[in-house]
């Protein structure tokens, strides 16, 4: 027999098949949503009646890897173990006092990056403070997460992902020297040591991404200081680190007794040296970390850190310290100075 339905039993019908497909699409989307808030305020419908629970996690005063390292691995290590517990997190920064555009790149690879999040629920909100939130704005920050209304400023795509398959980019190199010597110095000759560095970083993620060989994955991060002429560069991979690569173990494995090494703090000046040769001798894979030492050195760097493991290493000063908090990838951070500009200006207050 027929049925026949009125037009209450229409509304009433699809109405539940409006809430089925509304909680189909959640359900979606519960396993990795990003909820980034630039008025502080948590969307309470986001948290209410979640299972599992969202874990606050909190970003020390001083968030940055490069001046207040161990405390902000930690930071990213405690969301880590969370979300390996399947619990959601919050990533949260509202507090903060100072901000390094590091510790964004840092945050934005850690949120795409599968093995982090392991298809969990991660939240976040901005910095309250409003010249770190401008900061966190400029940073393009919000052309990789999914928000509730905020809208991307940055339009010149100064944080780039790249995933390649055992090549460099020389032209995505050659684009971030370009930003960043424009900036510093109003011209865009291409300055020799900047650009063999952004060459070897991404050459040498192919050695840190542990049995696996030709995937690898980077972040470079490219931000023109408003204030100064100065450029700062931060390059990223999350691989399994440079003291814990192939190379290194192999190293550690043949000369660890002979040589009497205790720690990785040991084998930092020897990879500087290039005595810790990488998987391939061939010579177009170029020079590796030792190039990347000897160019840090020009005085048109005013800093250089280099984090991985359980190691800091500051490049310019030639000071090396093991840490106690573990970073699990390789981090590379510099800074480009008109240097001349700094001479003058200290001339003219004298």
């Amino acid at each position: 027999m027929k049925k026949f339905y009125t037009t209450f039993n229409y509304k009433m019908r699809n109405r539940r098949r409006s809430i089925n497909a509304i909680n189909k699409k959640k359900k979606r989307k519960d396993k990795l949503y990003v909820f980034i808030s630039t008025n502080n305020k948590t969307d309470e419908s986001k948290l209410s009646n979640t299972s599992p629970p969202v874990i606050p996690i909190k970003a020390p005063d001083d968030f940055s890897l490069i001046n207040n390292t161990e405390a902000t691995i930690r930071y990213f290590n405690s969301a880590q173990a969370e979300l390996k517990k399947h619990n959601r997190i919050l990533f949260d920064i509202s507090h903060i006092k100072t901000l390094t555009t590091d510790a964004i790149a840092v945050q934005i690879a850690k949120i795409k990056d599968t093995s982090f999040h392991k298809n969990n629920g991660i939240l976040g909100n901005g910095p309250n403070d409003k010249n770190l939130n401008k900061l966190f704005l400029q940073s393009g920050f919000y052309d990789y997460v999914n928000t509730n209304g905020q809208k991307p400023i940055n339009n010149k795509k100064l944080l780039i992902h790249e995933i390649t398959n055992n090549r460099v980019e020389p032209d995505i190199a050659k684009n971030a020297c370009l930003l960043g010597l424009k900036h510093t110095f109003g011209n865009e000759y291409i300055f020799e040591p900047l650009y063999d560095i952004l060459i070897e970083v991404m050459q040498n993620t192919n050695n840190h991404a542990g049995n696996t060989r030709g995937i690898y994955d980077w972040w470079l991060h490219v931000y023109n200081h408003e204030d100064s002429s100065k450029t700062s560069y931060t390059f990223l991979d999350l691989g399994v680190g440079i003291f814990e690569s192939l190379p290194v173990q192999s190293y550690k494995r043949d000369f660890l007794e002979l040589l009497g090494l205790s720690s990785n703090l040991d084998l930092v000046p020897k990879l500087f040296a290039g005595e810790i040769k990488s998987r391939t001798a061939r010579p177009e894979r170029g020079k590796g970390i030792p190039q990347v030492f000897e160019c840090a050195q020009d005085k048109t760097f005013d800093k250089f850190i280099l984090i991985s493991n359980d190691i800091y290493a500051d490049l310019k000063n030639k000071i090396y310290k093991r840490m106690s908090a573990d970073f699990i990838g390789t981090l590379y951070y510099w800074e480009i100075a008109n240097n001349n500009e700094i001479l003058i200006e200290n001339e003219n207050e004298n």
